[in-house]
């Protein structure tokens, strides 16, 4: 096991060196969980905003008559977020391509690179081995099987980085928001939006 001076960075384990590792007792994950548990669900709400906010965002760009939201949803309901934002990507990426706007596909970038990282840590809240935390806070969050073995990635947790995720993904939708306005203004002022969406 290789230990950081960031305590924050993730263990990379062989499942030899994860088993090896103390687990916290009953009595000590009880105390921890109950302290994570809130600010863990508030993750969750709050990445369940950003996907909602990402499905009103594609309705937006492809829809001309609000009457047919429902049937989108039809399509939409069935895709995983990492869909959903790979598709509103790549609408806006037809947008900024075809519309004159000020806003780039280094800016869009930005708009994916946030969208990546809150998939990514709500996945290690959402499939993390909670019960099975070892000492030092350390949280089995990914299982790989490799051909050199079954390897685990672990990572810390302790309230001010749950906390610190919880307020990261809440602020990713208002960033979001905030592009998707800013992209339909350009597109408004240069006159690319039909009559009905104007």
């Amino acid at each position: 096991m290789h230990k950081h001076d960031d305590p924050t960075a993730p263990l990379y384990l062989t499942q030899r060196q994860a088993d090896e590792m103390d687990a916290v007792d009953d009595s000590g994950l009880s105390d921890y969980l109950s302290d994570l548990a809130p600010e863990i669900g508030w993750i969750i709400i709050f990445f369940n905003s950003l996907e909602d906010e990402v499905s009103t965002c594609i309705r937006e760009a492809i829809l001309r008559d609000a009457l047919q939201d429902e049937r989108m949803d039809v399509f939409l309901a069935g895709m995983l977020f990492s869909a959903k934002a790979r598709a509103l990507l790549d609408l806006y990426g037809q947008m900024i391509e075809h519309g004159g706007l000020e806003i780039t596909h280094e800016d869009l970038r930005k708009v994916d690179v946030l969208l990546t990282e809150c998939a990514t840590r709500r996945n290690e809240y959402a499939h993390a081995d909670w019960i099975g935390m070892k000492l030092d806070g350390y949280v089995r969050v990914k299982q790989q099987s490799k051909r050199t073995g079954i390897s685990y990635r672990c990572k810390r947790y302790d309230l001010a980085r749950v906390q610190g995720d919880v307020e990261f993904i809440s602020k990713a939708r208002d960033e979001l928001y905030e592009f998707n306005e800013r992209l339909w203004d350009q597109l408004r002022a240069h006159g690319q939006v039909p009559v009905e969406q104007r």
